[in-house]
């Protein structure tokens, strides 16, 4: 290299990590020991003087400040400082000439950059740029947003899983404190009966030892002609005193006092605990884009209610329009191949297993097939009331009436009333259950609000929000995603399993959403369908 920035002709054979930017355009090469930010040029030693005289105010950074050299400059290399001159066109990078010395002396083709350039600023390619580069700076500031919600929204998470944490460990302690306590209280009961106990044999002892003392003393002053029978008698009671004394004193022998036996589970089932429970990460979707899909029929008379939509394992859809009393079959193109009528209004339908689902039709549930691209009717049985919903679980129905979810297996045998409410109003409109069957998800529209359930019908969390108005469908996808629209604000919500809090907004009337009546998480392709009050269904590609 050349020692103090040394100036010497470009045709020296010395390559330099960074080279002088001003010796550099008069064909000179020499070694950078400095670096301008504002004018974004290597300096030798001999030209920093010069430029130093002309522009006093601008920061310059020698070599051990070399860490900070790195800027941005259009027509220097990012790595050697020095000016790109050529393309490889095998590797398509920019090179300055020490990057092809060192890594681009085998390539086959470098292209001359002026070359390539002659023409460009005429290009289609070129004159786009600021709009590819406007939209892109766009799409980052939407994902900076995003991000910064979901800083906040973990931020949030965060906190309340510590809060949670405290909370079962309070609990934890609570239980703990009232074991003790209550061993602590057999301790003191078992403490007072033995200190009531050693009271007595003290005063057993006491009083024996004083009989048998009395006994024996006047024993031993028997005078007078009877001396011989009143000592006989004399010595049988005392023999009898002493027989009860020894029984009394081995009877004290035999009590070894108090000893304690610790469960010897508790203590080796908290070593084998690694934490106080499983902290999964939230997968949170959002809408990415959306499309609308017609399924309205020449045999339609009625603008199309789509209350029920579920999908089949083979990718197909089917719908229920409550308004033409019809279910619909959709095929992945979400085109309406096949259509099936019913005699009564249709309220909701799920899915059951393989082709199958169940729709519920008035005061019946109807059980239809798909066989050969047509829906076929298989069965029926009669529920008690109007049925609003249904949901299937491990073959058997949750179905809703208008103030209650009634439990029937698959065959339509009534089981048990899971959950009521005492009002004059129409109250469940919907249900829903989770994968495991631990939780039921229930919508209630006059309170704009979902409410989960545990199997046995017992409220264990309310959801109210703002997007919630007039709450009506809901799914929950097999991996437990939970989707829930509000009708009247146009919006689809997803919630956390255990329906406590809003994870995200995914769609609005903005994505096409009208009036959403039902909504269906497809994880096969991570599609939200959505069914309107209007002849269309919605479709949001999630990311």
């Amino acid at each position: 290299m050349a020692a103090g920035g040394l100036s010497l002709y470009k045709g020296s054979d010395l390559i330099h990590d960074y080279s002088c930017s001003t010796c550099e355009e008069n064909d000179l090469n020499a070694e950078a020991q400095h670096f301008c930010t504002q004018c974004e040029h290597y300096l030798c030693d001999k030209c920093v003087g010069i430029h130093g005289d002309y522009f006093k105010k601008h920061v310059v950074y020698g070599r051990k400040d070399i860490q900070k050299w790195a800027g941005f400059s259009m027509d220097r290399c990012a790595q050697h400082g020095n000016k790109l001159d050529v393309h490889c066109d095998d590797h398509q990078e920019l090179c300055c000439s020490i990057c092809v010395a060192l890594n681009h002396r085998i390539c086959s083709s470098i292209s001359h950059l002026p070359d390539l350039a002659r023409g460009f600023l005429e290009t289609a390619e070129f004159k786009q740029l600021p709009a590819v580069v406007d939209k892109m700076r766009s799409r980052l500031d939407e994902l900076k947003n995003v991000r910064t919600k979901d800083q906040d929204y973990f931020i949030d998470s965060y906190k309340n899983i510590i809060a949670e944490v405290k909370a079962l460990r309070k609990n934890i302690n609570t239980i703990l404190d009232q074991l003790e306590r209550k061993t602590v209280e057999q301790l003191d009961r078992m403490m007072k009966d033995l200190e009531k106990s050693i009271k007595d044999d003290l005063e057993t002892c006491a009083q024996m030892d004083h009989q048998l003392k009395t006994m024996l003393e006047k024993l031993q002053q028997i005078t007078g002609k009877n001396k011989e029978t009143s000592s006989y008698i004399g010595y049988i009671k005392c023999q009898s005193k002493l027989s009860e004394a020894t029984c009394f004193v081995q009877e004290i022998r035999q009590n070894d006092g108090m000893k304690f036996k610790s469960d010897e589970s508790v203590v080796p089932f908290l070593r084998n605990l690694k934490n106080l429970g499983d902290i999964k990460q939230v997968q949170v979707y959002k809408t990415q884009s959306s499309a609308q899909y017609s399924i309205k029929i020449k045999e339609d008379n009625d603008v199309c209610d789509i209350v029920g939509i579920c999908e089949l394992p083979g990718g197909e859809v089917v719908i229920a329009d409550l308004a033409n009393y019809r279910v619909k079959l959709l095929n992945k193109t979400y085109r309406v191949t096949y259509h099936y009528n019913l005699p009564d209004v249709i309220l909701h339908l799920c899915h059951i297993t393989d082709n199958d689902v169940a729709v519920a039709v008035g005061t019946e549930v109807h059980f239809l097939t798909l066989t050969r691209g047509k829906l076929q009717a298989v069965r029926k049985f009669t529920t008690k009331d109007d049925s609003w919903s249904v949901a299937h679980h491990q073959g058997q129905l949750f179905v809703s009436t208008y103030n209650a979810i009634n439990l029937y297996t698959i065959k339509g045998k009534f089981v048990k009333k899971i959950y009521e409410i005492y009002c004059d109003n129409f109250q469940v409109i919907r249900c829903a259950v989770c994968i495991d069957g631990e939780r039921i998800y229930v919508t209630q529209p006059d309170g704009s609000k979902l409410i989960t359930l545990d199997k046995t019908g017992q409220v264990i969390s309310t959801l109210e929000d703002a997007d919630l108005t007039d709450s009506i469908g809901l799914c929950v996808s097999p991996s437990g995603h939970v989707f829930v629209c509000g009708w009247e604000s146009g919006t689809v919500l997803q919630v956390d399993q255990e329906g406590r809090q809003k994870l995200a907004t995914t769609a609005r009337k903005a994505d096409g959403v009208c009036q959403p009546r039902s909504v269906w998480f497809s994880e096969q392709n991570s599609t939200l369908l959505v069914g309107n009050e209007s002849d269309t269904i919605t479709v949001l590609k999630l990311c």
